[in-house]
């Protein structure tokens, strides 16, 4: 018993010697692939090449060592009163999480309009705000107003602790997003006045350019004209003598 031949897979379409007909090419059919091929490189941009891991954990480190000295400097000018009978509000440590909740919204909207150098997340976001700000700390002097019998003091801290703080992001996100187009704008508008200007230096150039083209002219119809009068003077005295 003989093994039939394995059956061969049918050929497309596009590779029938019936189907490469003129009136086939001219729709187009022919190098689909390489226009496939073409239309998913083209345009694609310029691809962001990642940093290493190592480049944005000190990036981090850094912006974290520098928001934490901030922070404690800020503690230190306005200490906070914490004793089993006395408890006051720290204002402190709300003003550090104020501003630092708008610094990192007004980050976050101006990297949403303008591109920025890698480095700027890590080091100004994640790290600065990230160590200038501290909501473990709410939570401690939270607790020990709590423990000092002034639960109603604690609760209203921590309130206003998160309703300024969210505020603070929704309006830092608007305010950075609001400078970075206007100056997006006035970069726009610079590079097209210098493109005008340049524009108008041309035309001017080419207008002096001119000008002076035609008075080489005219100077050297002038001179021509002077010649063919003197060369005519100079006949007529001839046929004089």
């Amino acid at each position: 018993m003989t093994s039939s031949p394995d059956p061969q897979p049918p050929a497309s379409r596009r590779d029938d010697p019936r189907m490469q007909t003129a009136e086939m090419a001219a729709l187009g059919f022919e190098g689909a692939d390489e226009w496939e091929t073409e239309s998913e490189t083209i345009g694609s941009g310029p691809v962001d090449v990642p940093w290493a891991w190592w480049k944005i954990a000190l990036m981090v480190a850094a912006g974290g060592a520098l928001g934490s000295m901030l922070r404690f400097v800020i503690t230190i000018l306005a200490p906070t009163v914490t004793t089993p009978t006395l408890v006051e509000v720290p204002w402190a440590t709300f003003w550090v999480n104020a501003i630092g909740c708008l610094a990192l919204g007004a980050l976050t909207g101006v990297l949403e309009v303008r591109r920025a150098g890698p480095w700027v997340q890590p080091l100004l976001g994640t790290g600065l705000c990230g160590g200038f700000t501290t909501m473990s700390t709410v939570v401690l002097e939270g607790s020990a107003m709590i423990g000092a019998d002034f639960p109603l003091k604690a609760f209203g801290y921590a309130l206003l602790t998160v309703v300024v703080c969210l505020g603070a992001v929704v309006i830092g996100m608007l305010a950075g997003r609001r400078i970075a187009q206007r100056m997006a704008e006035s970069s726009r508008g610079q590079r097209d006045s210098r493109g005008q200007r340049g524009t108008r230096d041309q035309e001017g150039s080419r207008v002096r350019r001119g000008s002076r083209r035609q008075r080489g002219q005219r100077r050297s119809r002038a001179q021509r004209d002077e010649a063919g009068a003197d060369g005519t003077a100079s006949t007529d005295e001839g046929s004089a003598t």
